[in-house]
């Protein structure tokens, strides 16, 4: 009978969800009768009685205050420097409530505060507030001023927001008071939501334009993050003759000369391949179009390449190809469309290799692939572009593999799939190549065999290995990545 009131094996602990609140609450009624507490803050011209352990127990601030060796631990009123009275008693409510009352005009003094006081929660939740503040307008000053308290959570979601609505951002005039480091560290974004890289540009001179006198000397520097490749030649030039200021216009003369002669002799630079990665290519969140390539037009095979324009709807032809061909494989690199084999409109499989560049609108030949293909498999993997099977007349389904190398300009025959295939459906996922399906070897061609049969490629070991087969054969199927 004498562990009657202890608990037993077997017992269920039980817990009170406002016993916490109810204390608070308590220990709050005796702040405001000032029992029990032992000491004194000094804040301006203000006196706040508060009790040590209560805000010990709520910033290591208080903390670190009110033990250890620090001079203040002993002292009946202490003085906390840096802070307005009227500030810290919002944050002295909040530790004795859970409350904080934020609005637009304490929000910025309540987050230093607090994060001086190490109130990592009133930070949270003024960075919750601010989000939920933010706009076009204000956007840059909310990035600015988390940038300053180092408050990463904020700054991150800043930086998104102006990369979001950057073209409502840059029109602000928030955006001309960004500091050069700042704007160059915006410019450089692969997330900007823009129309066309014309827009970044006309953003960077924006801010040159808006104070010159002190900004000239970093017109390199801003404009360096600019895909100068991707700007309408034209329309630059006649913005660049347009500047009144002679020092500015002939520097940008310099800067666009110096682009251009990289880009004409990419092989005698070593700029060129960083330009080939980064300032050839659009910006992830740049304007995206759908364009459609060759194939049977009605009776016909097609030579053209038209663009569907999401934001108008509409679809346009944008060139011609060399030669009209259909199933052929395409795959797109780099920001350029890669056309190779199929059948001519002669009936003949085709060898030949061609490369739209969607800003020049032009085709332009490349090296022929050493094999006739038909109905072959494509895919961009690793800076290479692999033809994969295939079908010509002469040998049937083909289980060869080529690949181009932009380095060395030239086809390369790599390891032979362990199947020979045509219509196969190809991808490429995580650094392999997957080849699904497809026709197998037949006499004629008129009824062969569709596979169920996967192989997967490992560019590393240069090696083709079977995997799990699908539930249905299949051919002249599609595959995607999810």
């Amino acid at each position: 009978m004498a562990n009657e009131g202890c608990a037993k094996a077997g017992d269920s602990p039980f817990s009170s969800d406002k016993h916490a609140q109810l204390i608070l609450a308590q220990i709050n009624k005796m702040r405001n009768g000032q029992h029990f507490c032992d000491v004194q803050l000094q804040v301006g011209k203000e006196t706040f009685k508060v009790h040590r352990l209560v805000l010990a127990a709520s910033s290591p601030y208080f903390a670190a205050l009110f033990t250890g060796g620090m001079k203040e631990s002993s002292k009946d009123v202490v003085q906390i420097l840096g802070i307005e009275a009227e500030i810290f008693q919002i944050l002295l409510d909040f530790i004795y409530t859970g409350i904080v009352n934020i609005g637009v005009n304490n929000v910025q003094e309540l987050i230093v505060a607090a994060d001086m006081l190490q109130l990592t929660e009133v930070v949270n939740l003024c960075c919750e507030f601010l989000k939920g503040q933010i706009d076009p307008l204000n956007c840059i000053g909310i990035f600015q001023f988390s940038e300053q308290i180092a408050c990463h959570d904020l700054l991150e979601f800043t930086e998104n927001y102006i990369h979001v609505h950057f073209l409502e951002v840059h029109s602000g005039e928030e955006f001309l008071a960004l500091t050069k480091d700042q704007l160059i560290k915006i410019l450089r974004s692969e997330e900007l939501s823009i129309e066309d890289e014309y827009q970044v540009f006309l953003a960077a001179m924006q801010w040159i334009l808006k104070d010159l006198g002190k900004r000239r000397k970093h017109v390199v520097e801003v404009l360096d993050p600019i895909r100068f490749p991707l700007l309408p030649p034209q329309r630059l030039l006649k913005y660049i003759e347009g500047i009144s200021d002679f020092n500015l216009r002939v520097a940008l003369q310099t800067l666009l000369k110096e682009y251009c002669e990289v880009c004409k002799s990419p092989k005698e630079n070593k700029f060129s391949s960083f330009l080939q990665t980064s300032k050839v290519r659009p910006r992830k969140k740049a304007r995206k179009y759908l364009y459609a390539v060759g194939g049977w037009v009605g009776a016909e095979i097609g030579n053209t390449i038209e663009r569907f324009d999401p934001d108008e709807n509409k679809w346009e032809v944008v060139g011609n190809m060399a030669m009209s061909r259909y199933y052929f494989g395409c795959c797109e690199m780099q920001g350029l469309i890669y056309v190779i084999g199929g059948i001519s409109n002669e009936g003949i499989e085709l060898r030949s290799f061609e490369v739209y560049d969607p800003l020049s609108k032009r085709w332009s030949p490349l090296p022929p692939m050493g094999t006739r293909r038909a109905y072959l498999g494509v895919a961009a993997l690793n800076d290479c572009i692999y033809s994969i099977g295939g079908w010509n007349e002469t040998q049937d389904a083909l289980h060869t593999v080529e690949k181009y190398s932009f380095e060395e300009e030239k086809w390369v025959e790599v390891a032979s799939m362990k199947v020979p295939r045509a219509g196969m459906c190809v991808v490429a996922v995580n650094g392999l190549l997957y080849v699904s399906g497809g026709r197998s070897s037949s006499h004629d061609f008129l009824a062969p065999g569709t596979l169920d049969s996967v192989e997967v490629y490992n560019p590393h070991s240069d090696t083709w290995t079977e995997i799990g087969n699908m539930i249905t054969s299949r051919c002249e199927g599609g595959v995607a990545v999810l």
